[in-house]
């Protein structure tokens, strides 16, 4: 992570100031003493809180029987906590709303972090998390680096954002390819910052990889990602929905254990809460495709979806985890041995074939690697490869995966990345490599340098490839770009339809 622009970011006067009730109700949140008349008296103080709040709880969104007229009768019926957190999100909305609005128009920003707030909210609800309204105000607030990016860096990070407008999982790939830093850890920066309670820090750093969260807050923080995916269904363009649809129902099974009929109910749900509170936030809360179509495509997508189903999935997501914890590491580089490269590469070609993602796979090979292990021993030769892995953890973006492949040679996995983003990792990975040396038993520097070779996968439905072959052609071209010297990278065409073979 590059610190020093993350600092640049934090002091950039352009940020706004942060508002002074919001820091009192932040004050309040922490202390467990607070009482309702208390809240309510500083509430009291901006009229135009206090309205929305009271206009919120007695929308539909929240059912209540009986119309609420004042602050403290609304605190008693909901509990002070969940008053708390709308007064934070009335206070801090406004605020950053007006932000980024010179060289790209935010509004699909806020538009999805509506969207996946009331999934969040309405998810958390259903299965009976205590901290709903937390999951609520973590939605909103989801994607507060990537509006601190805009603000902050301009038509710098306009060109980033631009390219992934319509496929939000590319964001983060792309950040850390241009910026090498992305926006979960500016939103988390900031939200420390500003001294936002721990549990929506934990929301908006963890969001677009739940799995790596505190486990104390990692159930609200499937619920703020599982209402990401719900949002891109009902906001991503008619080619994408089908595979976006799918995917939220896949998460919601094994994040939630929620069958398909139970998943595509709460669509309907978002969708009327969304448009609701779209006018009390003052955010477009209209859809691009509504709920009874996408309950209807899922239901179409996933009517064979069974018992059977549903439990080699979750016993998927426990081999998963087992991998990433247990005895499928090299224990001399510290990453995924074979065992474990196998596996991982299976899992995410199968995700990229449902999903419609790229997948890219890259090679790297310690040239002349040989004649220096048996020159300078084996010990300097473990040194090299302690070298080549750290510098591809160094360059490694967010959900991708490092291993040895066997002897020198290493590979990387990177699911949501295409082929000229992976080049350009490869191309990163061999600079570093270049710039490091190791030291001989006699002091000497030994330079070291890698051949790198990658393909693609485009994330077609073709059955006519498999995982095995995308490894294949990376190796491939591993070996093209050893054949012609060395230290430097070759790319094979990205694997989309049939190609020929090399002769």
């Amino acid at each position: 992570m590059d610190q020093q622009l993350l600092d640049r970011i934090l002091k950039c006067e352009r940020l706004p100031s942060f508002p002074a009730i919001a820091a009192r109700v932040i004050e309040m949140c922490g202390d467990e003493s607070v009482s309702i008349r208390e809240l309510g008296e500083v509430l009291s103080h901006d009229t135009a809180i206090s309205t929305k709040i009271l206009r919120t709880i007695n929308s539909s969104f929240y059912g209540l029987r009986h119309r609420v007229t004042t602050v403290e009768r609304a605190t008693t019926m909901l509990g002070i906590n969940s008053v708390k957190m709308l007064a934070l999100g009335f206070s801090l909305v406004p605020q950053l709303k007006g932000l980024g609005g010179e060289d790209f128009d935010p509004t699909i920003i806020w538009k999805r972090s509506l969207f996946a707030a009331v999934g969040a909210h309405t998810i958390a609800r259903e299965v009976k998390f205590d901290h709903f309204e937390e999951a609520f105000i973590a939605g909103l607030l989801q994607d507060l680096g990537v509006i601190v990016l805009l603000q902050t860096l301009r038509a710098e990070y306009v060109a980033i954002i631009e390219q992934a407008v319509e496929a939000h999982g590319k964001l983060r790939a792309l950040e850390q390819q241009e910026l090498d830093i992305d926006h979960a850890q500016v939103g988390k920066a900031l939200a420390e910052q500003w001294k936002l309670p721990s549990i929506l820090v934990s929301a908006i750093s963890g969001h677009e990889d739940p799995e790596v969260t505190d486990p104390q807050y990692q159930p609200l923080v499937r619920s703020v990602a599982l209402g990401a995916k719900a949002a891109d269904c009902f906001l991503s363009p008619p080619e994408q929905q089908e595979g976006r649809v799918k995917n939220y129902v896949r998460y919601a099974s094994q994040w939630f254990d929620l069958n398909n009929e139970q998943a595509g109910s709460f669509l309907a749900g978002i969708e009327e809460g969304t448009r609701e509170l779209g006018k009390l936030f003052e955010i477009e809360g209209k859809a691009e495709q509504n709920a009874s179509d996408l309950m209807v495509m899922a239901n179409e997508q996933l009517v064979d979806l069974s018992v059977k189903a549903v439990q080699e999935a979750k016993e998927l997501e426990e081999k998963n985890q087992q991998l990433s914890t247990q005895a499928h590491f090299d224990p001399l580089t510290s990453t995924l041995n074979r065992g474990g490269l196998d596996q991982t590469l299976a899992n995410c070609f199968e995700a990229s074939r449902e999903n419609g993602e790229p997948l890219s796979v890259i090679f790297f090979d310690a040239d002349k690697f040989k004649p220096v292990n048996d020159t300078h021993g084996h010990h300097i030769g473990d040194r090299i490869l302690q070298l080549v892995a750290g510098s591809m953890k160094e360059c490694l973006v967010p959900g991708g995966f490092v291993g040895r492949y066997g002897g020198d040679e290493f590979t990387m996995v990177l699911p949501g990345v295409d082929g000229p983003q992976a080049a350009a990792i490869g191309e990163k990975v061999r600079q570093h490599v270049e710039c490091v040396s190791v030291k001989n038993d006699t002091g000497e520097n030994l330079s070291v340098s890698v051949s790198v070779g990658l393909a693609s996968y485009n994330g077609t439905d073709s059955p006519a490839y498999t995982a095995e072959q995308l490894i294949v052609a990376a190796d491939r071209a591993m070996y093209a770009a050893k054949s012609a010297g060395g230290n430097r990278v070759y790319q094979l065409p990205a694997i989309d339809q049939p190609q020929q073979k090399a002769g």
